[in-house]
């Protein structure tokens, strides 16, 4: 993996940002407990500067629902999940752990035609600290909220167990009112296959980026709106992932019935 540097967003000046590497790797496992739901349990490590550093953890917990009343509703579902994440900081005097905890509710999409996929799902999540090394109450803390825009196109090749994907995501940071909008963008190329029956191995390359923002307009002043030097974003940058994740889904036995008199 390599480091290397990018030119700025348009109209940003002389300076430059940064692009970094990073490392993602996990484990799922799910199960249907009836027809239309589904529970999956994620665990994660992440790792950044290049994946020389480890960045956080986290745990997921999450559920999703498909009505069956017919082919429009099974195409569809709604779910809800809780993260928590623990992430080291390294800076200042005072080293140890932050710890997060994440909700997000979300509706996806999917439809087939002949061997393509497409998918769309809209996601509303919100994130607030729960723990801070140094041992401030975090209780005054700002959540962080954001909307979340995807679309992905699938391809089945014929004879050939590595399908391609590919998704666009656009990020929507929820600001305060008369702040200038903010977000970011994902795109993935990933790739996945099955090894046995409730196996399922995915790769991923993905990119992120973002520019820099200031929450004021140009005829206003940080003060103004409500903000100050913190909610500003001086530099752009661009994140690269690699990313492997390994699935398991549980199938649970159905007791069998017997009769009797």
């Amino acid at each position: 993996m390599q480091a290397q540097v990018i030119n700025p967003p348009p109209g940003s000046g002389v300076e430059t940002d940064t692009t970094d590497w990073r490392g993602w790797s996990g484990a799922s496992v799910s199960f249907k407990p009836t027809k239309g739901w589904s529970i999956a349990f994620n665990q994660q490590w992440r790792w950044d500067e290049r994946g020389s550093s480890f960045d956080r953890q986290l745990q997921q917990l999450g559920c999703a629902w498909s009505p069956r009343w017919n082919a429009l509703s099974r195409a569809q579902s709604l779910g809800l999940a809780f993260r928590h994440v623990t992430r080291p900081d390294r800076k200042g005097d005072v080293q140890g752990n932050d710890r997060f905890l994440r909700w997000q509710a979300e509706h996806g999409a999917a439809f087939e035609a002949e061997r393509w996929t497409f998918e769309t799902r809209i996601r509303f999540q919100s994130q607030k600290a729960i723990e801070f090394k140094d041992g401030t109450d975090p209780t005054g803390a700002k959540a962080h909220k954001q909307w979340r825009f995807k679309s992905v196109v699938e391809y089945n090749i014929r004879g050939f167990k590595w399908d391609p994907e590919f998704s666009v995501e656009r990020f929507v940071a929820v600001v305060p009112e008369g702040w200038q909008p903010d977000g970011a963008w994902r795109m993935r190329l990933a790739t996945s296959t099955k090894l046995g029956k409730r196996h399922k191995l995915r790769v991923f390359i993905q990119r992120d980026w973002e520019a820099r923002y200031n929450p004021a307009a140009l005829d206003q002043t940080l003060i103004e709106i409500g903000a100050d030097l913190d909610d500003l974003r001086l530099s752009g940058a661009v994140d690269w992932t690699l990313g492997v994740q390994w699935r398991y889904r549980l199938k649970l036995r159905k007791k069998k019935v017997t009769g009797g008199s």
